[in-house]
């Protein structure tokens, strides 16, 4: 994580590039404050009384994404608006879309032809929200006006910008602010209450932590935890002659924190190793670690030499089962792994990584014990692991930390010797960009943007290991467009009662504590609703010629790859297709539409069939006229029963 934000300061300040970077800048001016960021495509969702960015205040604002649209061969286009808000498009200085105020979910408004030439083209979209309601724009194109498809997203790695001084510094704030919420710096310099879902997290709880770690790891960790691991978030507290006692007394002290110490370890007594070592590939294990043994360790990857030293026997089980027990803001993902896969597991991971022997198993004295617990209270400890020890650090509160004073104390270039703040152990680049967050008002920190909160917890997350990577895990790019907000939730928080994909090796982990306002981000991203619109009254006749359009007989036989309900595909022929009883609740009507018209041109890794031309005609002509898209509404409502669905014909 350090080294992606690293890399993000690197190309904010980055001032001439070889080629022009992707996405389009976008130049938000709110209440007399302009903010800048870069954006992946041309669509936005801000709730009512909310902020468009963390930088600017809540209420009217304009939105302004200027950049090139690269063609690569000449053609004739059209581009489509829908949201709430004024808006004007200009392609190549020419004006086609000049808007007051959109009909909000009604017809969208829809541009004349017109020719783009090969190479980059320049575009320009002015948004202002409106005066009341939820401030909502959608821009999409069409490289085919000439026919009845609909309009589409501009795909990916089309849309570049020139980089700008006024980009670069927004830039620096955001790594600065993502930086301070990333260190946990509020859990020192107390400041507000609200705002930023991040401001919540603290680190791992101290409860019955002599459990759940080796007292030598522990005393190691603490002394310096970069060490182990160059992203780790927690700072060196230990400094001058005594910091290698310090550690090891405070570690002794943590390691008398036990829930039952004469408890028996219940565990499995033979583990499956090829099983867990099947596991370890399932979940894809290496995607975000180095496994035990690894010669050549990437370095943006977290090492897992040391299970052995920091786990005792029957924890590591414990924690792949329930990573999240002692940490809720854990970027472990939680797999719900039954008790035998997390021991097969554990088990493997175990066997590869060099063995550990305990230390000195020697009481410690009384007087060690003293010295770590008062340690725990005065060293900072507990701002952010809980204990219920009095807490006995002080910081200065973040209003008292004038500009001036973020080149002192944690950030100082080279603290002093017998200096006691923490040492972060950041960058110059790091120190630059929080120093320029401490520049702003820093209410920013008042200020949930759901979608900014999204970009952040990707790259926390490292998504990009998985999706688009790994059969069956879609792009990110995608998601926010594809799925419903509320069946999102549900999927990050692991509440789904059945998996969409069962057959699919590789799982989908959940993250609880972002479950809601990841979901959120994604789906504002694309200039969507957080939450999906009231559901209209199913026509019955139009949702029963759907059964009869993907049913065997005289339908698309779309029953030879989806089950319905607790009924298994007829035949299938190359990948199994999502239960259909799973599918209306999961994806976006105009989504599913451009989907069923053209799957390839969604995801050119499809294989799903293609029944409609690009007359939007289909093959069974006799069914509503042979109109492919009242065909695919009708087969969308039957899908919307859900559970309740009557099967269709399946032989």
């Amino acid at each position: 994580m350090r080294k992606l934000i690293a890399i993000f300061i690197f190309t904010a300040a980055l001032a001439i590039a070889q080629e022009a970077p992707e996405g389009l800048r976008l130049t938000f001016a709110a209440g007399g404050a302009v903010d800048s960021r870069v954006a992946d495509r041309i669509a936005l969702f801000v709730p009512e009384g909310q902020s468009a960015t963390p930088f600017l205040p809540p209420g009217k604002f304009t939105a302004t994404w200027e950049g090139s649209v690269k063609i690569d061969l000449r053609g004739d286009y059209s581009f489509q608006a829908t949201g709430r808000g004024g808006v004007k498009l200009e392609v190549n200085n020419a004006v086609l879309l000049d808007l007051p105020g959109l009909g909000g979910l009604g017809k969208p408004a829809t541009t004349k032809t017109v020719r783009l030439n090969k190479g980059a083209n320049t575009i320009k979209v002015t948004y202002t929200s409106p005066n009341r309601a939820a401030a909502q724009l959608r821009l999409l194109w069409s490289e085919r006006p000439d026919k009845p498809m609909p309009h589409e997203p501009i795909r990916a790695g089309q849309l570049t910008h020139e980089t700008t001084p006024a980009l670069g510094q927004a830039n620096l704030h955001r790594a600065g602010r993502e930086l301070f919420l990333e260190s946990r710096c509020i859990r020192c310099h107390a400041g507000p209450a609200a705002g930023v879902p991040e401001l919540a997290m603290s680190g791992p709880g101290f409860a019955n932590i002599g459990d759940r770690r080796h007292v030598d790891w522990l005393a190691d960790w603490i002394l310096n935890p970069k060490a182990y691991r160059a992203s780790a978030r927690m700072p060196r507290l230990l400094h001058g002659e005594t910091a290698s006692e310090d550690a090891v007394a405070i570690a002794a002290y943590l390691g008398t924190l036990k829930a039952n110490p004469a408890a028996p370890k219940n565990e499995v007594p033979e583990p499956d190793l090829k099983a867990g070592e099947e596991l370890v590939r399932q979940l894809n294990c290496s995607g975000c670690h180095n496994l035990p043994g690894t010669k050549e360790p990437a370095k943006n990857k977290l090492n897992l030499e040391h299970l052995n030293a920091k786990f005792p026997p029957g924890q590591l089980r414990d924690f792949l089962r329930v990573p999240n027990a002692h940490f809720e803001w854990t970027r472990m993902p939680k797999f719900n792994l039954t008790p035998a896969e997390a021991w097969n597991l554990a088990s493997w991971l175990r066997a590869q990584a060099p063995k550990h022997e305990p230390g000195n198993a020697e009481a410690p004295s009384p007087a060690i014990l003293a010295r770590g617990k008062k340690l725990v209270a005065t060293t900072g400890c507990l701002n952010c692991h809980s204990l219920k020890d009095a807490n006995e650090f002080k910081a200065p509160n973040l209003e008292a930390l004038a500009p001036d004073k973020w080149t002192t104390g944690c950030l100082a270039d080279e603290p002093a010797a017998e200096s006691r703040v923490p040492r972060y152990d950041f960058t110059a680049s790091e120190r630059s960009a929080l120093r320029a967050f401490g520049a702003t008002d820093r209410k920013s920190l008042q200020r949930h943007v759901p979608l900014e909160f999204a970009h952040r917890q990707m790259r926390t997350l490292n998504c990009n290991a998985c999706h688009g990577e790994l059969e069956g895990f879609p792009s990110v790019n995608v998601l926010g467009d594809k799925l419903k907000p509320e069946w999102m939730a549900e999927l990050f928080a692991g509440k789904l009662k059945q998996r969409p994909r069962p057959w699919l090796e590789h799982r989908m982990p959940a993250f609880p504590a972002r479950a809601k306002a990841l979901a959120a981000g994604l789906s504002m991203d694309h200039g969507r609703s957080p939450v999906s619109p009231k559901p209209k009254p199913i026509n019955a006749a139009i949702a029963e010629m759907g059964r009869k359009l993907i049913g065997a007989d005289g339908g698309f036989s779309c029953v030879a790859c989806h089950g319905v309900k607790d009924k298994p595909p007829l035949q299938v022929f190359e990948a199994q297709g999502v239960n259909f009883s799973r599918v209306g609740s999961r994806i976006q009507p105009d989504f599913f539409l451009r989907w069923m018209l053209d799957p390839l041109r969604v995801d050119p890794q499809s294989r799903m069939p293609d029944y409609f031309d690009e007359d939007a005609r289909s093959v069974l002509v006799d069914v509503l006229e042979g109109d492919a898209k009242k065909q695919i509404e009708a087969i969308r409502l039957y899908l919307l029963q859900g559970e309740k669905m009557k099967l269709p014909k399946m032989q």
